[in-house]
């Protein structure tokens, strides 16, 4: 009998915004929150060889051929991926990391493989190369802060790498896009602008740490919203700053741009863009506080979700055949 004959290995996480880096150059540091739409869900089971579906081949044949290396098989992981649910991609969600991380992970459950998740992430799933807040929220769920220390990188415990908070299950977070998109960026076009960085000023280092500890994190263990609002706001404006000449600005594009100047006229207090955009976020206390505003959203800007944090990590279910 073959590794995984008889049960499927389903994994489900979130998406995840990210608020900014604290820095340019590695190691950058960062803070991020998890969401629980659009969600990512990823199901393995048997199969008499590799399969996936075509649209996510380039993402799951390396993963698949990652694991073959490693365990120094001849032949890829006989097994079928199904993707039934995935979050848009370079929207500033995460969806790459988060579904790399589930097909991965899903994988290794399905054949046996017994690795630490410090492997899955780096070695099989090919990511945590800049940022982990994707790979620590994948695991922890709430609001993530990375603190650039990689001497004693442990994605398994909240330890002093990284810290994680909760937040109150009513604040909700809307994603907005404007319909008229530009280039995103990933890939070769994000590590061809990274190049063409400098460091960030210590000056600006520390206090863009100050606003993540004493202001994020600090208002998000006490509930404190407004304080919540601000500090993600003050903070996703100090490290888009970092980025300014690469993107134009804040903020990438004159696109962007539009869809934060209309939150802002509309008195939302807590919006930023999510990593390089163009997808933005807008925190709203309530639900019904949410709608009232979105209810006025101009044509050329899109609502990609409405959703709240979500404060558990990935889950996993393997389950026979006929269940």
């Amino acid at each position: 009998m073959r590794c995984g004959d008889g049960f499927t290995a389903r994994i489900c996480s979130g998406s995840r915004l990210h608020f900014g880096l604290l820095d340019t150059v590695h190691p950058f540091g960062g803070v991020g929150v998890m969401l629980e739409d659009p969600l990512t869900e990823v199901v393995v089971s048997t199969a008499e060889k590799f399969q996936c579906p075509e649209e996510f081949r380039l993402r799951c044949d390396p993963i698949a051929e990652r694991i073959r290396d490693f365990r120094g098989d001849k032949d890829l992981p006989p097994c079928r991926v199904e993707v039934p649910r995935h979050a848009p991609s370079h929207c500033g969600l995460g969806s790459g990391t988060q579904l790399s991380l589930a097909v991965a992970e899903g994988i290794c459950r399905h054949q046996a493989v017994n690795v630490e998740f410090d492997t899955i992430a780096n070695s099989l799933a090919g990511r945590a190369k800049r940022s982990v807040v994707g790979c620590y929220g994948y695991l922890h769920g709430g609001v993530i802060y990375e603190t650039g220390n990689r001497e004693a990188l442990d994605f398994q415990a909240n330890n002093g790498t990284h810290q994680t908070v909760r937040l109150p299950s009513q604040w909700h977070v809307a994603v907005l896009k404007p319909v008229d998109c530009e280039e995103s960026v990933s890939g070769r076009s994000e590590r061809e602008k990274f190049a063409e960085l400098s460091p960030a000023p210590k000056q600006v280092r520390r206090e863009l740490d100050n606003l993540a500890v004493n202001g994020i994190l600090a208002a998000a263990k006490c509930r404190d919203f407004d304080a919540f609002c601000e500090s993600t706001r003050s903070y996703n404006m100090l490290s888009g700053q970092l980025f300014a000449s690469v993107q134009g600005g804040t903020y990438n594009g004159t696109h962007v741009t539009r869809v934060i100047d209309w939150l802002h006229d509309q008195g939302v207090s807590g919006y930023g863009q999510s990593s390089w955009g163009p997808g933005v976020f807008a925190w709203f206390e309530s639900e019904q506080t949410a709608e009232t505003c979105l209810a006025s959203l101009p044509a050329d800007i899109e609502l990609v979700v409405l959703t709240t944090v979500r404060n558990a990590p990935r889950s996993i279910r393997v389950l026979d055949c006929c269940q």
